[in-house]
């Protein structure tokens, strides 16, 4: 199951650890519609779409997985896909699944115990609505990946899902996890055509059926998204939802996500990365609840590789790569390498990530079963930074450091022009703040000059999916469990969608797409040769830099000291929230 553009924290490597007992079972659970809602930070941007099939955004997504059901779980304690069971995997529709003997098709079977919010039951035609309005191509989906796995999709009856993929495929529960579920009988009737669910503002905004733990009450923008409990659940731990409601409440910066944390106005509250030992101390002291987990994200920066005065598909309708044109400075390998040697890492992990970072070489966790160790990040060199720049044709002609080098003989560049471009990232996070700010002083120092802003974060996605921009910064998350197929997410050409896909680099090398076929196709799936295979991806992408992947970090997640229930994993830090409750509450 793939996570958005995540504004989650990142974690570090390494076996969980509960600094504070979690899970009290010697208080009573206060009665159906007493409990106190959960009120959770969400970080500096509004939600901006309620319709599964549509959200390309992690605030977005934090809300749905709440209103809407899901055809696989997660094994909370395993960490793979599981059928339903009320103690591992709750919340998901399948109840077991079979694969034929040529392994191209899975049969699903469904449970037929849970219901939309209007009574009508929940069948395999919802789960075959949301494949088909992402098929279509109609929509402005960021599912479009699904299809490299899935062909076809047949509800053969309310409770017999049958999905035939287009080949072998070892990564194909992942894929098929990721298509959502909706209430097909809703849908159909609000759009006569996929395409109009893309203009349906108030629909999308205001989910009026749904089936979760909690359904949809209102959203005040700038201030709070607020859920009320679902009754109907058929999965809570007690036969009820205890929360009476969940909060969603706007948060301007990380900071004072710590500081509403520590005065009791949050449920669940985090720190930025150079403030978590604050977190530890409280845990230490029976000030919190507090929970260090393996990462599932990291901080990337992605380069525009492409045009981004014309953004362009990356393959037209028979497959055939499109001329794209390129950027005029980051569009040459030779300068996003010397972007990378420039980069002082270690002063970053110093002064912004409070010494809690990881650096990465490529875009795998060290907690994956693919993760190179033997890949080595690019190390600090700024002599090394400057002759690549200066064998792309970016020169310094004036021997001045506060001006910027400037184009003479440069592949995309008209001769004289400077060395300049703009980096965005999201208002509110500030680790990524100082980063940026770190890099504006590293990256002059060989005649770089970094435009560094900070954006709204729902207009930052607009302009990444759009291609417009030339560098923005931001979290990718990955998939539970973990799939190193997530790769063809951001770098297949397939996906390189303008307003939707992610491969927002416009990223294609064909030797890439090669060996991720071969590792996604092999046969028996034998998991030590497809890493191996992985391993060659992670090098070539190193090599390429579309992106700078900056850090993965260690996050703690705390909670208030008296709430009951409090049983992350690593797999979901609040998959058993319909039991949470404040101890004072009862």
């Amino acid at each position: 199951m793939k996570r958005l553009w995540s504004l989650a924290a990142a974690s570090l490597i390494g076996a969980a650890l509960m600094i504070a007992p979690a899970f009290a079972q010697d208080v009573t659970p206060p009665a159906a519609g007493e409990g106190t809602p959960i009120i959770a930070p969400n970080l500096g941007s509004d939600i901006a779409n309620l319709n599964p099939i549509l959200i390309q955004d992690g605030s977005s997504a934090a809300v749905a997985v709440r209103l809407f059901p899901s055809l696989l779980g997660v094994n909370v304690r395993t960490v793979n896909f599981s059928t339903t069971n009320k103690e591992n995997a709750p919340g998901a529709l399948a109840t077991d699944w079979s694969i034929s003997e040529d392994g191209m098709t899975y049969t699903f079977t469904l449970r037929d115990d849970w219901k939309w919010s209007d009574g009508t039951p929940i069948t395999a035609a919802d789960y075959a609505y949301a494949f088909e309005a992402i098929k279509s191509g109609e929509t402005n989906t960021a599912l479009t990946y699904v299809l490299d796995t899935i062909d076809s999709v047949e509800a053969k009856d309310a409770t017999t899902l049958v999905i035939t993929i287009k080949k072998a495929d070892c990564s194909a529960l992942s894929n098929i996890s990721a298509v959502p579920v909706v209430p097909s009988h809703v849908y159909s009737a609000q759009f006569a055509a996929f395409a109009d669910m893309n203009e349906a503002t108030d629909f999308n905004m205001n989910p009026t059926v749904t089936a979760g733990l909690f359904s949809f009450a209102n959203f005040r923008p700038g201030e709070q998204v607020t859920l009320k409990a679902d009754q109907t659940y058929p999965d809570a731990q007690y036969g009820y939802v205890v929360p009476e409601g969940w909060v969603f409440k706007s948060v301007a910066d990380e900071t004072l996500i710590l500081e509403q944390g520590k005065a009791g106005e949050l449920t669940t509250f985090s720190a930025p990365e150079d403030r978590q030992n604050e977190l530890r101390e409280m845990g230490k002291n029976g000030e919190a609840l507090v929970f260090e987990s393996p990462a599932t994200s990291l901080r990337f920066i992605s380069f525009n590789l492409a045009d981004p005065a014309n953004p362009q598909n990356g393959l037209d309708e028979n497959g055939a790569a499109i001329d794209q044109g390129a950027h005029p400075i980051l569009g040459d390998v030779r300068v996003r390498q010397a972007l990378m040697y420039a980069m002082n890492w270690q002063e970053i992990n110093e002064k912004a990530l409070g010494n809690e970072g990881i650096q990465l070489a490529a875009p795998v966790l060290p907690t994956s079963w693919a993760f190179n160790s033997d890949l080595s990040p690019y190390p600090f060199d700024l002599e090394k930074a400057a002759s690549l720049l200066d064998e792309a044709g970016w020169v310094d002609d004036d021997n001045d450091p506060a001006t910027p080098r400037v184009a003479k003989g440069a592949p995309n560049a008209a001769d004289g022009t400077p060395l300049t471009f703009k980096m965005e990232t999201n208002a509110g996070n500030t680790g990524s703040e100082s980063v940026g700010v770190l890099l504006q002083d590293q990256w002059s120092k060989v005649g770089v000059k970094l435009d560094f802003q900070m954006v709204d974060f729902n207009v930052l996605v607009t302009n990444l999916t759009g291609q417009t921009y030339d560098a923005i910064m931001l979290f990718w998350g990955y998939s539970i469990p973990d799939n190193p197929n997530d790769l063809r997410s951001n770098y297949d050409p397939s996906n390189d969608v303008v307003g939707a896909g992610f491969n927002v680099s416009s990223y294609n090398n064909p030797e890439v797409n090669q060996l991720m076929d071969e590792a996604t196709t092999m046969a028996g799936c034998d998991q030590a040769k497809r890493a191996d295979i992985y391993k060659q991806v992670q090098e070539l992408l190193k090599n390429d830099a579309p992106w700078i992947w900056v850090n993965t970090s260690l996050v703690v997640s705390a909670a208030q000291p008296t709430l009951q229930n409090w049983d992350p994993t690593l797999a979901s830090i609040g998959w058993n929230q319909d039991s949470w409750f404040l101890a004072s509450a009862k």
